[in-house]
């Protein structure tokens, strides 16, 4: 026994367990399940761990291989909880998510994260003491652990595939090994050198239904040394992507000088107010709260005591841009690109808009460093993109809107944050709800009661201040946030409670118009578009003839019937239109 302890044998058992626990805690945190993926980690821990066969002197440098790891899962889990996706080349260069990649891994930082995933650390090192410097460094055990490892590697693929086959049936036609080895990555597998990933990234032609299944084997140390290879070829679908651009066709060109004229000579006489609210989502407008009333009780009676315009059937479109996405369609009447980002890789371009008209323009934003805004605001017609701590969250955010002296036509955006994912400002709002509530639902709707708590401060201004009143606020949000298992658990839920406003469809966005020249409340029960916000904000200021019509209709000035463009071929144009740069 004393022999065995003091050989390299108890370094390597210490180590595939440091390595194995490390990945099973994170992959339970990082996935919320208990189906631990046991054979591929220990394949891989064994592998990683043999390599104490070949030091002959001190392994203590093994602990900088853990730390590594576990900078590597840290910054993983932080980022899922962000943005919902593992942390990979493409989303470091599509500009993060709410602040921009480095401030989202400390934002969603959790002490939870360290203690539990340092653990097996602990562990190794405590049987580092027992280690005995070796004279010879004894290749053929890891050379026979390395064979193992390979022959074990279709016994993992197939071990991956029988266990997610019923979810992915149909999805992939290969077959026999070919499907072991394309269908379920294992977690961890060395050999994967992500070539047809970095296009797939680049281009986001995966099916959002299996890219997170998809990521969770393709896994994260395999990312790691190919990151050379993946930013080579990233780099080069980014510069081939930008020499591809198709001419409009003749039909198209008709299209357009429909949609185009001169620039007119207009100024807007009265302020225009947008707020733009992360992941506002229309059930939630509706919500009854445990404690009576609604969970946004200022907006919901706002939009029942008040004539105004209101859509609870606004579908999105935005693409893999996200919140950018949401911002461009609102912005400018353009759909975004289908491959890529559209203000990441052609946001240094001017952009057809509204703000420009004004004489005062402003954005309050809380994350001005994240989607390339410092570029692409500018380019949207906006004079000042203010930051600061004071407007960090919504409370700032709107003290800030109510600070503003509005003597002279203002065009004011706001960007509010605290219902980003993972709803983090829940934990600060004193609203209890019920005990079976999804946890996702139910953090949700916290931070919008806190969001509602501050935007009743402004809103109440329209009943008191005769300069807001006559001013035009629109409300909307940037996209939906809640997805297939996590939505459908949510309508049942709902439905279990005799709860209707989720409704029995796919959940949309929210838009509601308050304008003096509105004269009568407006339900609209028709599906619109978020395509539709630009032409209407042009119908609201008075802007009969714009430059630039938008891609949609005005809500409140048209129908259905004057629709010229399905939303499929909508997006068609707008994408030729953005990467052909026609409106510089």
């Amino acid at each position: 026994m004393k022999q065995f302890l003091h050989s390299p044998w108890i370094a390597f058992i210490g180590l595939v367990v440091a390595v194995a626990a490390k990945c099973g805690i994170w992959h339970m945190q990082f996935f919320a399940d208990k189906q631990v993926p046991l054979f591929p980690i220990m394949c891989s821990a064994v592998l990683l761990a043999s390599v104490v066969f070949l030091c002959r002197r001190c392994p203590w440098w093994m602990l900088l291989a853990l730390l590594a790891m576990d900078v590597w899962l840290f910054a993983n889990f932080a980022y899922e909880r962000a943005w919902g996706r593992m942390l990979t080349m493409d989303m470091i260069h599509m500009a993060g998510n709410l602040q921009g990649y480095e401030s989202s891994v400390l934002l969603y930082w959790h002490k939870g994260m360290l203690w539990w995933t340092l653990l097996p650390d602990l562990v190794y090192a405590a049987a580092l003491p027992f280690w005995r410097r070796q004279q010879t460094r004894h290749w053929r055990v890891t050379a026979v652990i390395l064979g193992l490892f390979i022959l074990s590697v279709p016994l993992q693929q197939r071990a991956t595939y029988i266990e997610q086959r019923p979810r992915r049936e149909g999805y992939n036609n290969n077959t026999g090994l070919a499907r072991w080895w394309y269908v379920r990555q294992p977690l961890f597998n060395l050999y994967h050198v992500p070539y047809d990933i970095a296009r797939d990234a680049f281009l986001f032609q995966t099916d959002t239904r299996w890219e997170r299944p998809y990521l969770r084997q393709a896994g994260i140390l395999n990312y790691g040394p190919a990151l050379c290879v993946f930013e080579s070829r990233y780099r080069h679908y980014e510069r081939t992507l930008a020499q591809q651009v198709e001419p409009l066709t003749e039909q198209e060109e008709e299209l357009m000088d429909k949609l185009t004229a001169e620039e007119p000579d207009f100024a807007p006489q009265r302020n225009l107010i947008i707020l733009l609210v992360e992941s506002l989502e229309s059930w939630a407008v509706d919500y009854p709260a445990p404690d009576k009333g609604y969970v946004m009780p200022n907006l919901h009676r706002f939009i029942a005591e008040h004539p105004v315009y209101y859509s609870g059937q606004m579908h999105q479109q935005i693409c893999y841009g996200g919140s950018s996405d949401g911002r461009l369609l609102l912005m400018t009447g353009l759909c975004p690109v289908k491959k890529g980002v559209s203000v990441t890789l052609y946001g240094d371009q001017p952009f057809p808009n509204y703000a420009h008209l004004f004489p005062h323009s402003v954005t309050l934003d809380p994350s001005p460093g994240s989607w390339n805004k410092n570029v692409v605001f500018p380019n949207y017609g906006v004079q000042v993109l203010e930051q600061s701590d004071s407007i960090h969250e919504d409370a700032g955010l709107i003290h800030r809107l109510n600070a503003i002296d509005y003597k002279e036509p203002w065009c004011c955006v706001v960007l509010t944050v605290s219902s980003h994912v993972p709803f983090s400002k829940s934990e600060e709002v004193p609203l209890d709800m019920p005990a079976d509530m999804p946890a996702p639902m139910a953090r949700y709707l916290k931070c919008l009661r806190y969001l509602d708590d501050h935007l009743g401060t402004f809103l109440s201004r329209v009943d008191s201040d005769p300069v807001i009143r006559n001013s035009d606020i629109v409300i909307t949000g940037d996209h939906t946030i809640f997805y297939t298992q996590d939505w459908q658990q949510m309508q049942d839920y709902a439905r279990s409670k005799g709860i209707d406003c989720l409704g029995e469809g796919v959940n949309t966005c929210p838009m509601m118009v308050y304008s003096p020249t509105i004269t009568a409340p407006i339900h609209a029960t028709e599906p619109t578009y978020q395509m539709d916000i630009y032409p209407t904000i042009m119908g609201l200021i008075g802007c009969e003839q714009p430059a630039w019509r938008g891609l949609g209709i005005d809500l409140l000035h048209q129908t259905e019937d004057d629709r010229l463009l399905s939303t499929e071929a909508a997006q068609t144009l707008s994408d030729k239109l953005i990467r052909m740069k026609y409106f510089e």
